[in-house]
Formats: C-alpha cells, sequence, structure tokens
C-alpha cells in the first residue's frame, strides 16, 4: 500500500513566487514541435546544451553534468541510468527513476538561464490521490534550482502531480493545491502511450482506464538566483518519495535542452 506524506502547500507554494515562467494549459507544444525554449542569445563560454540521450551518453559540449540521489533507501544508483522506450530502442532517456532527485549541474550558470525538457510518467501514477472517495496519497513531482550540489531549493519552478488514471485528477497544469486538483488524467501531455510502456511487464499499468505513458514538454526561464556566473543546479524529484516501486511508478527525462547567459 502506498505512503501517505504529508506536505504543506504553503511551504511548496511559497517557494514558487519567483522570476521564473511556469507551463500552463495554454503554452503546452504539439507532438511534431521539437525542442523550443526561451530565446535567450548566448555568448562566450556560457551554456548552451542539448541532450537527447540517444547515443547512451549524456555528452555535452558546455561541461554540465548529471547525478542522482536516493531519496528513501529504494531501487537506486549513482550515475543516472539510460533506458530505451520500450517499443523503439533507438529512443534513450534518463530512467527509470522513482524516489529519485536527478540534478543537472552547470558550472556556469550566467544571469539569465532557460531549461526546455520531456518528462516521462511511466506507470500507474494517482494524480492527487483521490478516487471514489479513496485516498492513495498524491504523486507530487517537483523541479526547482538550488546553488550548491544537494541543497536547499532556493527557487521552485514547479511542484504539481501526475496522473496515468483516467479516474483519477492530476493537478497538472496547474501548481499542487494540497488535492484540489481539477484536470483529468493526461491534461496538457505531449504524448499519451507512445513509448510502449503499457505492454513491458516490468511496469505496471492497471487493466482499467489507465495509461502506460504519458509525456510532458516543460519549459523554465528566469533570473540566476545564485547570482550571476555561479554554479546552478537544476533539481527534478519527487519532493514526498511518495511513488510505490519503480514496478508501479516511475519517471524519466527526456530531449534536455539548458542555456544561460550573462
Amino acid at each position: 500500500m502506498k505512503k501517505i506524506v504529508s506536505l504543506s502547500a504553503a511551504a511548496l507554494l511559497l517557494a514558487a513566487c519567483s522570476d521564473a515562467t511556469a507551463p500552463n494549459a495554454t503554452n503546452t507544444t504539439p507532438l511534431d514541435a521539437k525542442d523550443s525554449p526561451p530565446t535567450i542569445t548566448v555568448t562566450g563560454n556560457l551554456t548552451s546544451d542539448t541532450y537527447t540521450f540517444d547515443d547512451g551518453t549524456f555528452s555535452g559540449s558546455a561541461g554540465t553534468t548529471f547525478t542522482v540521489e536516493d531519496l528513501d533507501g529504494g531501487f537506486g544508483a549513482s550515475s543516472p541510468p539510460i533506458i530505451s522506450a520500450y517499443n523503439d530502442a533507438a529512443n534513450k532517456f534518463i530512467g527509470r527513476l522513482d524516489n529519485h532527485e536527478l540534478d543537472l549541474i552547470v558550472p556556469n550558470g550566467g544571469s539569465k538561464y532557460s531549461v526546455t525538457f520531456d518528462l516521462i510518467i511511466i506507470g500507474s501514477w494517482d494524480g492527487d490521490g483521490q478516487q471514489s472517495g479513496k485516498e492513495f496519497g498524491a504523486d507530487l513531482w517537483s523541479v526547482g534550482l538550488a546553488c550548491t550540489p544537494g541543497g536547499a531549493i532556493v527557487q521552485n519552478l514547479l511542484t504539481t502531480t501526475f496522473s496515468n488514471q483516467k479516474t483519477v485528477q492530476q493537478s497538472y497544469p496547474n501548481v499542487w493545491r494540497d488535492g484540489r486538483g481539477g484536470a483529468t488524467a493526461g491534461t496538457g501531455a505531449l504524448s499519451i502511450d507512445a513509448l510502449g510502456f503499457r505492454n513491458d511487464p516490468t511496469s505496471h499499468t492497471p487493466q482499467f482506464s489507465s495509461y502506460g505513458d504519458t509525456e510532458y514538454r516543460l519549459s523554465f526561464a528566469g533570473v540566476n538566483p545564485c547570482g550571476a556566473g555561479s554554479p546552478l543546479y537544476v533539481l527534478f524529484t519527487v519532493p514526498n518519495a511518495s511513488l510505490q516501486s519503480n514496478y508501479d511508478e516511475s519517471w524519466g527525462v527526456d530531449n534536455l535542452t539548458i542555456k544561460t547567459d550573462s
């Protein structure tokens, strides 16, 4: 049974008040559109990296690196795993993570940043965790910025929930408001059941009214909260470590573009 962990919605939302731009229902991107982060002119030796992970590596030209931290002692790895979509061996991404924090380390954060990526939600995610009067525990996911490795988030970009069960609501494309969601499962998705995980025996897809995988394109831009030129850490995480297991609920990141400028 899923553990239910209570977080303060006020504390999460307070951090969201920043200069960053966040996704909403009107800026989701059609499936045939490729990465198009907010326009930032990059000069000098500052960051302009795009990662597709399709070559099985984290190759990039600007010195950015990735690490992963296990949040609850379960499935874990020191280096983020790169796997293939179930139905396409050539389509690779970072995954499948569950109760982890994935860190993107940007050595020179410039004074402005933009980050765009595809978030992949796999398995029986429970969204806001309410179904026919039952409480399953909200499945939160978050992205934010920190100034030190493993440090506190100084700028929350998005904390929300996702659902792959059609009878369970999710908060996205809005922020999480302690269970007051209102969006149907898959709202704002870039693709639904496009990666084949509903047929993967290592991933649990409920047989009734559920998706095996959904994919969302998220874009954010703003001022470096750590100071111009300071290192920037982009943290992708499950803030309440609420996912049941890698078999039931997992996630990944693909097609990431990070830009900074002075």
